[in-house]
């Protein structure tokens, strides 16, 4: 996902491109391919930054439709960049690249600005240079209106991200009552698509498939609210017509039994 968080995560690596004299300086050819490529994310020509593409990426992503949808989908948008160092092997070379974006915050649902560093991969292909812009979604949506509401506990979705094999949900869980709610998604929480097939959530250790808030346990005062995510497995190329989720268990303090949460049917269409 084009998104802060995805360009935070590539700081660490980042960090191995050494600012020092062994750093290797760009070809002007490169930094040329570069530029061109993100000029054309800056300007919104998301069908000639995808053309710029490696094989590899543009098979990834399958469509410029699909590549500008993880731009729509946080309202990204690079305002300005300067590229600010590089470092080559055998392989290539990748350019580390300071951009200040706009972006919608869906956890507060506000506007916001960041400066941050992303990494960019630069390859010689048949014809010139190609980029490499990983660790994307090869598809995002940002589904209005799918919230569901029990016992004064609201659950609203606010992001999916479409990966190889797995669909990443992000979502905003409100209490608006005065008691406190725990609620406790990887133990009923089920995924539908069209056809009746649920798909499992993934609970792993990696922070980037699995919410430990979540799955420890989200425990939520009276009005106050949490937006997390949630990953399912999928098939490789989940492309499903419509989907349904149903959150559960939840359980306000004091209550006698658990209940759960079933968001509308949502449509997600091609």
């Amino acid at each position: 996902m084009r998104t802060v968080a995805r360009a935070l995560a590539l700081v660490a690596l980042a960090a191995t491109i050494s600012p020092g004299p062994a750093r290797a300086a760009l070809a002007a050819a490169q930094r040329t391919a570069l530029q061109h490529y993100i000029s054309a994310l800056v300007s919104g020509h998301y069908d000639a930054a995808f053309a710029m593409l490696s094989p590899d990426e543009r098979r990834y992503f399958q469509s410029p439709a699909n590549f500008a949808s993880i731009f729509a989908a946080d309202r990204f948008k690079i305002d300005s960049f300067v590229i600010v160092g590089s470092k080559s092997d055998k392989l290539g070379t990748v350019a580390l690249v300071s951009e200040r974006v706009e972006f919608f915050d869906h956890a507060r649902q506000t506007p916001g600005r960041v400066t941050a560093k992303v990494l960019y991969g630069i390859l010689r292909g048949p014809s010139g240079y190609v980029i490499k812009d990983p660790l994307h979604p090869w598809r995002a949506l940002a589904p209005p209106g799918v919230t569901g509401m029990a016992n004064g506990l609201r659950v609203s979705v606010r992001k999916l991200s479409f990966y190889t094999g797995r669909l990443e949900i992000v979502a905003t869980f409100a209490n608006f009552g005065d008691t406190a709610v725990t609620v406790l998604p990887y133990g009923r929480t089920v995924l539908r698509d069209q056809s009746g097939k649920t798909f499992p959530l993934i609970a792993s250790r990696l922070g980037t498939l699995t919410d430990k808030t979540l799955y420890t346990g989200l425990r939520l005062a009276g009005s106050s609210q949490y937006t997390g995510f949630l990953t399912f497995l999928t098939p490789d190329r989940f492309l499903p017509k419509t989907l349904s989720l149903t959150i559960a268990p939840a359980l306000t303090d004091g209550a006698d039994a658990p209940f759960g949460i079933s968001l509308p049917t949502f449509t997600l269409g091609t």
